[in-house]
């Protein structure tokens, strides 16, 4: 018999997948029908060949609109994963199959969201896991840059863009993750949500590295792709360098760095401004017999951004920050850290989290949704609650708004999805109620306890801290989406020709004399 090593299998493998690749750009079909006649030889074994063969089934299956060959793929996918679950490759091919085995189903207005709920959030779950795992450089990136391509899907547009950015950590060269953060820049820029000028000047940036790489696209996604994107690659983008914070402080240099600005711009920070934290609410429509005074929704969302620059601080202050700790602790001799600054950290995960709820009740007080202010939660606000084997519906006021057209809604709703219990959210949510609840521990070195308890949960310092970052990001999204839910809505109610009486909001700063200009 011969012996093969794990070089020669991954290279046998690779050149087999790039000739079956190559005809799925000429002819789906016919790579389907490869795909099944697929069988093992001196080099790949049976299983090799599963692997092989479901991927290109679930890419042909795609790129031809069969769903019955996607089906095909996800199962043998499941079978292969049943013996071998931490697979970061054949997770990333599950993922593949699943979210196009969703996109093939019909499009039937909301409605297409509920159905495809539990396919599209278990393969949000599945390429995170590829991006997290051990599969590789390789992988990692083409499984954030997919977890992207997912989330642009749900309007996430903001998530999408930190998870190609992270993408590109792992492989600077990626041309889809690279024409993806162009694309959400540019479309930002264009709408004018943002500092056009430095927009245009970090996408011609991406794309210009794309330029340099077009094999790499090609390798990645096909010769179909490659023509598709390459109007986008010749497009000549002017724009200017990169905000200069060499004025900035500390702060605002840690704000920038991970792209944690309360602002109505994607990337970049205005230190012109001295509240460059600038995202608000601009207007609200009410009927005319309304009580009289300021609406709720300005307070509430006055609140929701403290809390945010709050949760945002404290963090910066337990990651960089200076910190005077006067409490002398017992060591549990498992290498744990104790003090301020873990608590710090604990409390600002907490915080954000916070205002996710905050923000479903602020999303009730806008839009009319019933229930009781104390009940509400962002998890459970959107989707009623199904019984088991019941697919998902919406509320129905969130159905009629979403079906007018506020898309911003669809993404609210699909991060609640990806906070329950099988999301990729999930942790975060899980670290909250343990901080809040039990007790979190961090350690910095392993996370095993020197003896094990029921009410503590340990965490390793390096993985707690990514991800607080994360959930800072998640958290400005969600503040995003909840005031481009409010515009969309509000561009839609002033639409109708009717004339209005405006009450001015003036700048609360101004009226209390912390500023001379409104």
């Amino acid at each position: 018999m011969k012996t093969v090593d794990t070089k020669e299998i991954e290279s046998h493998f690779r050149e087999r997948h790039a000739t079956l690749s190559a005809l799925i750009d000429r002819d789906p079909q016919l790579a389907i029908k490869a795909a099944r006649e697929l069988t093992p030889d001196d080099v790949l074994n049976a299983r090799n060949i599963s692997a092989l063969s479901a991927g290109i089934l679930i890419d042909a299956g795609i790129a031809g609109n069969d769903i019955q060959a996607v089906e095909e793929g996800v199962a043998l996918l499941q079978r292969l994963l049943d013996s071998d679950p931490n697979r970061g490759d054949l997770q990333y091919c599950l993922a593949n199959g699943l979210a196009g085995k969703a996109d093939l189903l019909s499009y039937s207005g909301p409605a297409w969201y509920c159905e495809t709920a539990d396919l599209r959030r278990q393969a949000r779950n599945l390429y995170r896991f590829a991006g997290e795992g051990e599969a590789g450089s390789f992988i990692a990136s083409q499984a954030l840059t997919n977890l992207g391509n997912a989330l642009i899907k749900a309007y996430r547009f903001v998530e999408a863009y930190d998870c190609y950015l992270s993408a590109l950590k792992k492989d600077p060269s990626n041309g889809i993750a690279l024409t993806g953060a162009a694309k959400i820049l540019l479309r930002f820029a264009n709408e004018g949500t943002g500092d056009r000028d430095v927009l245009l000047g970090v996408a011609a940036r991406h794309l210009s590295t794309a330029r340099d790489n077009p094999d790499r696209i090609r390798e990645l996604a096909g010769e179909r792709a490659y023509k598709q994107l390459s109007e986008l690659l010749e497009t000549e983008i002017i724009g200017g360098a990169p905000p200069d914070l060499s004025s900035g402080t500390d702060y605002q240099r840690f704000v920038a760095k991970y792209r944690l600005s309360l602002a109505l711009t994607i990337e970049g920070l205005d230190l012109d401004m001295s509240r460059w934290d600038s995202l608000r609410i601009e207007s609200i429509t009410e009927p005319i017999q309304t009580e009289h005074g300021v609406p709720p929704i300005f307070a509430m969302f006055n609140v929701l951004k403290s809390d945010y620059l709050t949760a945002r601080f404290l963090a910066y202050l337990a990651l960089e920050g200076e910190l005077i700790d006067s409490g002398k602790y017992s060591d549990t001799l498992d290498y744990a850290l104790y003090g301020i600054r873990s608590s710090v950290l604990a409390l600002s995960q907490r915080s954000c989290m916070d205002v996710l709820d905050k923000t479903a009740v602020a999303a009730s007080e806008y839009l009319g949704l019933p229930g009781n202010p104390e009940s509400i939660f962002f998890k459970t606000r959107w989707l009623l609650q199904s019984k088991r084997g019941e697919p998902l519906t919406w509320q129905s006021e969130v159905t009629n708004e979403i079906a007018l057209g506020n898309t911003a809604l669809i993404a609210l709703a699909e991060v609640s999805y990806d906070i329950r219990e099988g999301g990729f959210l999930q942790k975060k949510r899980s670290i909250r109620n343990t901080s809040t609840h039990r007790f979190t521990v961090m350690h910095d070195i392993d996370t095993i306890p020197s003896r094990k308890c029921l009410y503590i949960d340990h965490y390793g310092d390096v993985a707690f801290k990514d991800q607080l970052i994360e959930t800072l990001q998640l958290t400005r999204a969600v503040l995003f989406y909840f005031v481009e839910m409010i515009k969309l809505r509000e561009r839609r109610l002033t639409s109708d020709g009717l004339l209005r009486m405006p009450l001015i909001v003036p700048d609360h700063n101004w009226v209390r004399g912390e500023e001379e200009d409104p």
